[in-house]
């Protein structure tokens, strides 16, 4: 049993001998940092403030960045909203015109002139019994030239609120073409 005994004794002396090493090196190494460590410290903190710094740069941007796009989106519901309004506007707009020119196409077959023959009373016809007698001709009024101007048309006013609306659409067509 001696050398259990001894062998024993030997390993409760050598952790006693561990652990008062451990508590040595533990009690020195926070009482006195080695420069290194501190300088690799120092170093990390600089890194970690930089990085802070330039996170905080990037939720800025970022923020306006999102700011600038609800702010185009805004725009962009605006625009939409005024290109549908122009669109109605442009189909009332040809819409009407439309029914401008269909109301003038009826008031040119209104107001277009019958012929003179339409209006007179037929002629009866002559009968074999009577002759038909030669009408003496006429002495007709010399015949103007080619070279001889055309009459001018005489000046029409419109009188009723179609006729008014017929030129108004009329000139509006004429500035339209570029005439």
């Amino acid at each position: 049993m001696d050398r259990r005994d001894t062998m024993a004794q030997g390993r409760q002396q050598n952790n006693g001998s561990r652990q008062r090493c451990a508590q040595s090196a533990a009690a020195k190494a926070p009482a006195e940092p080695p420069k290194a460590v501190c300088a690799q410290l120092e170093q990390m903190n600089r890194k970690l403030a930089a990085a802070s710094a330039e996170i905080l740069r990037y939720q800025t941007r970022l923020f306006a960045c999102e700011r600038q796009m609800a702010a185009l989106r805004q725009e962009n519901a605006q625009l939409e909203a005024a290109c549908e309004q122009a669109r109605q506007e442009a189909e009332c707009a040809s819409a009407h015109a439309e029914q401008l020119r269909q109301e003038l196409a009826r008031h040119a077959e209104a107001v277009r002139p019958v012929p003179v023959a339409a209006h007179t009373s037929p002629q009866p016809e002559p009968s074999a019994a009577q002759s038909p007698r030669p009408e003496p001709e006429a002495e007709q009024p010399p015949q103007p030239g080619p070279e001889a101007p055309q009459p001018a048309q005489p000046d029409w006013k419109p009188q009723t609120r179609l006729e008014h609306l017929s030129v108004e659409l009329m000139n509006w067509f004429d500035d339209m073409m570029g005439a």
